[in-house]
């Protein structure tokens, strides 16, 4: 679907880069600015390659639980995720690989996967066929619901200044992320939810398609509050481009799916398992394999965080090697990181036995050989 932000964009001058088939902004020209917004203030960021896939009906948790890597139906209690309730899970394939991952976002009367939107149809088409006679109804929202993305320390009190009010910590089970809430926001009804993929407090708010520009318009230009002085912005956040949010997404030690893990990898290979994989649920498409694995301890390679000695940047796709120069694994992200004094961070797939902390890593980069330790994530909080 085409961005209906791409236009304003456009006419700012926005340097833009491919991501997938949807051209999506690269910075608004002060990349520098744009990191310390996340990192200081607030910044916001056009997410027009998330998409939405719609579930309604009485028995779509348990429809849903027999598919999903994590709990969204209680089997004993016969009860589903309550209203505000945010899950992450994958969705596997027989074999046990992911075909996508998701947010599962109650909302009392419905349910929204939030995942790639490239994956809403595959995703879809693939729960239709396993429907008979439960009452369950699937609609893709693409086109239809479009995603902004607030983010940095001061991202609650922008959204604010808009009418939106932060769950108390009755209302989000006195938890941090994941929650969801909706409401009205400049004369909308809108569902946000939290998701601190940059290490700070993010929120993603999912509004109407016809409204997207309204929106960005309101938080981009509206002079109700400035920022530092050394940030010369005024406005409820700044626009973000994917150079920045990349960069501290790639800090906080948070893999994305298509860039750091496919179609082609296992669960217990991405590095999310106990964020994303219930042990206790029972079954679900590929659970075998993934029990068998965890149970067994057989994960031949995983995705770690890795930390270079310089500043010598090696680029996604690059592979990793022993001391004895043979292959073991690959580069997936990396970027050169301001919070860490300028040095190269990278997320990539090494084998068993170099991923575990503190490995030394032969990596080529920039010309020549670097080495590279394996940290743990996130990032910020590495030696």
């Amino acid at each position: 679907m085409a961005n209906p932000l791409h236009a304003v964009h456009e006419r700012v001058g926005v340097e833009f880069q491919a991501y997938g088939q949807t051209p999506i902004p690269l910075t608004f020209g002060e990349p520098q600015a744009e990191y310390a917004a996340i990192r200081k203030a607030a910044a916001i960021v056009d997410r027009p390659y998330r998409g939405i896939l719609e579930l309604t009906g009485k028995d779509r948790h348990s429809f849903l639980n027999n598919f999903l890597t994590n709990q969204v139906w209680d089997k004993e209690k016969k009860t589903g995720l309550g209203a505000g309730q945010v899950v992450y899970g994958f969705f596997l394939n027989t074999k046990g690989r992911i075909i996508s991952d998701m947010n599962v976002i109650e909302l009392g009367d419905r349910t929204w996967l939030e995942m790639e939107e490239e994956k809403v149809e595959t995703v879809r088409a693939a729960f239709e066929k396993y429907l008979f006679a439960e009452q369950v109804k699937l609609k893709s929202l693409v086109g239809v619901v479009h995603q902004l993305f607030i983010t940095g320390p001061r991202a609650a009190e922008s959204l604010s200044l808009v009418g939106w009010a932060r769950p108390t910590a009755a209302e989000d089970g006195g938890q941090c992320p994941p929650y969801a809430s909706t409401a009205q926001v400049l004369g909308e009804m809108i569902t946000v939810f939290r998701d601190d993929i940059c290490g700070v407090a993010g929120y993603a708010l999912l509004i109407p398609t016809s409204a997207a520009q309204r929106f960005w318009d309101h938080f981009t230009q509206t002079g109700q509050r400035e920022f530092d002085d050394d940030m010369r912005f005024r406005g409820l956040a700044r626009p973000c481009g994917w150079a920045a949010f990349n960069t501290t997404r790639i800090e906080a030690g948070r893999p994305l799916f298509s860039i750091d893990f496919d179609e082609s990898v296992l669960p217990a290979e991405t590095g999310l398992f106990e964020r994303a994989v219930s042990l206790t649920k029972g079954c679900y498409l590929g659970q075998e394999i993934v029990a068998r694995m965890h149970a067994r301890g057989q994960v031949a390679r995983k995705l770690v965080g890795i930390r270079m000695e310089s500043d010598a940047l090696p680029l996604a796709g690059t592979k990793i090697y022993d001391d004895q120069q043979n292959e073991i694994g690959g580069i997936t992200s990396s970027t050169i990181s301001p919070i860490l004094s300028s040095v190269a961070i990278c997320l990539g797939y090494a084998k068993k036995p170099f991923f575990a902390t503190g490995t030394k890593l032969r990596i080529p980069a920039e010309g020549s050989m670097q080495i590279g330790e394996v940290v743990n994530t996130p990032f910020m909080g590495s030696p």
